[in-house]
């Protein structure tokens, strides 16, 4: 694999999406509900029975309106890597280009990635609000960047398993709702954790339960087998990715 070919793949995927309506209007919705959350998390938080815990652990994870458009967002970013390059008819063109399958999905999925983590970059904004209103000492560094982490890495499965939904789907359209169902479940499968009796699949439900992920990466606390769960998903997607352009090349 040639990481060049990659880069050139990822950078063109990238300015595709800053130069697109699309790409602003997810910006700007971003932009609009993460405000409108963090206005949440401030109100919330200076009630005088605000529950205790790390402020910026509300606004990782700590809410569905975080997960939601999370899902929403990356069913926006993901549809278009692959399922567009088969809607257009320029997958094969691709694919018969001097690039391997390899190359092709880690350069999309690197576009995807990238852009997500240019979405999460103006709330840096609100860690200094937060900091000017609450004080330096209410807001620490740990779990700020744990948070941030945290959310890189979920953010990077979700891709990942949008990748491949565009890979596999015929349109843009079945790729995003696609992914969307997907990661809904995947989503659901946390609070199945009160409702399972048996210790192993208990155990099981708690290793995916993404809230819970979040929730210790706000508190600043960088559980490895979380790294190792959402680095696990980002390869096994990625993987499945491949082998399904290597299908189609040679149906």
């Amino acid at each position: 694999m040639r990481p060049g070919a990659s880069l050139a793949i990822a950078g063109r995927e990238l300015s595709a999406y800053f130069f697109s309506p699309l790409g602003w209007i997810v910006l700007a919705l971003f932009l609009l509900v993460q405000g409108y959350a963090f206005y949440l998390m401030v109100e919330l938080l200076s009630q005088p029975m605000a529950p205790h815990g790390a402020p910026m652990q509300f606004f990782f994870g700590g809410t569905f309106i975080y997960w939601l458009f999370v899902i929403m967002v990356v069913s926006a970013i993901t549809m278009r890597l692959l399922a567009e390059e088969r809607q257009r008819g320029t997958l094969e063109v691709l694919l018969t280009a001097p690039v391997s399958e390899t190359e092709v999905v880690i350069g999309k999925f690197a576009a995807g990635w990238l852009f997500y983590g240019a979405l999460w970059l103006p709330t840096l904004c609100f860690v200094a609000v937060l900091g000017q209103v609450a004080g330096r000492d209410a807001v620490s560094a740990g779990p700020v960047a744990a948070g941030y982490i945290g959310t890189m890495l979920a953010g990077g499965a979700c891709i990942a398993i949008g990748t491949l939904i565009s890979a596999l789907a015929r349109s843009q359209i079945g790729a995003a709702l696609g992914t969307f169902a997907v990661l809904t479940l995947l989503l659901l499968l946390g609070p199945l954790e009160l409702f399972t009796a048996e210790p192993w699949l208990e155990a099981l439900v708690k290793h995916v339960n993404l809230f819970d992920h979040m929730e210790d990466f706000g508190r600043g606390v960088i559980d490895s087998r979380h790294v190792v769960f959402h680095a696990s998903v980002i390869t096994f997607c990625l993987a499945a990715a491949v082998k399904a352009l290597e299908r189609r090349k040679h149906v």
